[in-house]
């Protein structure tokens, strides 16, 4: 992964930091690197920068998935420093640590612009280069910020895929569109659809979709197999049987109990499951369990 600006070790956190991991590790590194503790040093404000901005990221849950997904390089080509800025206000946090305000505002500050007059040559790039990375070039142009929905999907359509209608509002208006959920999709699965938010005069933003698989009354998912509960008589599971069982994706399996089978135990249909990368498909597991009577 290209280490273009590693938030990660800028904060001096691992990768695996929860969210008081990282406010601690950013009140550590702002205390001594504030602008106005630091009067007149052009470093300490480049390193107070790199920090509030690697804060910006990792502290909000949507851009540290994103900044997670890309790697730090692509991140870098869809976030300017406004989009990465977007809602986030650290007066609160000067507060509560004991900071001195700032004397420009937050963003004036953290700027390519309104900074570079005060600013070394040399400095930004000097502390970028400690971290393995490389400094921001001129203004891009900017893309709008990711858009962030949840899709309900049945447990058929997790397993085998579907096409499924869906609509976001984007603020200008609400959206429709098809999104195409991949065979063997989990639930909590992030999919991301590239360049479907409207824009506004920039360039369209990313679709953000997490699914969320409904649970099935018969059927759940254990990895790449199927589990379902097969209903037998006492007499069934002595004399052996070859009873019909449903499968997910509606066809009908002649399965072989034999005789002396216990209730509770496990059965395989080989075949029938969740469908992988290779196309290759899981097993369906049956528990057979004893009950007074069973459908014909």
């Amino acid at each position: 992964m290209p280490a273009w600006k590693d938030y990660y070790r800028i904060l001096q956190v691992d990768p695996e930091a929860d969210q008081t991991a990282l406010k601690k590790a950013y009140r550590q590194l702002a205390v001594i690197w504030h602008p106005d503790r630091n009067p007149n040093s052009s470093v300490a404000e480049e390193r107070f920068k790199a920090i509030a901005e690697a804060y910006a990221v990792l502290s909000d849950p949507l851009k540290r998935q994103r900044y997670d997904h890309l790697g730090p390089e692509n991140f870098a080509s869809e976030y300017g420093t406004a989009d990465i800025f977007q809602g986030f206000d650290l007066s609160d946090l000067f507060r509560e640590f004991g900071l001195p305000p700032i004397k420009e505002t937050l963003f004036g500050i953290l700027s390519d612009d309104e900074g570079a007059g005060r600013t070394a040559a040399g400095t930004y790039q000097d502390f970028f280069a400690e971290f393995g990375q490389k400094p921001d070039k001129a203004k891009r142009p900017g893309k709008s910020p990711p858009l962030a929905m949840t899709l309900a999907v049945s447990l058929r359509e997790a397993v085998f895929g579907a096409i499924k209608p869906a609509a976001f509002n984007a603020g200008s208006g609400v959206v429709k569109v098809s999104l195409t959920i991949p065979q063997g999709s989990r639930h909590g699965q992030l999919l991301t659809v590239k360049n479907r938010v409207p824009g506004s005069g920039r360039q369209a933003g990313d679709l953000m979709v997490t699914i969320n698989v409904t649970p099935n009354a018969n059927f759940r998912r254990l990895g790449q197999d199927l589990m379902t509960t097969l209903n037998l008589t006492k007499d069934e599971l002595s004399a052996g049987c070859r009873p019909l069982v449903p499968t997910l994706d509606d066809q009908t399996l002649r399965l072989s109990v034999p005789a002396g089978t216990k209730s509770g135990s496990r059965l395989k249909a080989t075949g029938h499951g969740v469908p992988g990368p290779d196309g290759k498909r899981g097993d369906l597991l049956i528990t057979v369990t004893e009950g007074a009577s069973r459908p014909k």
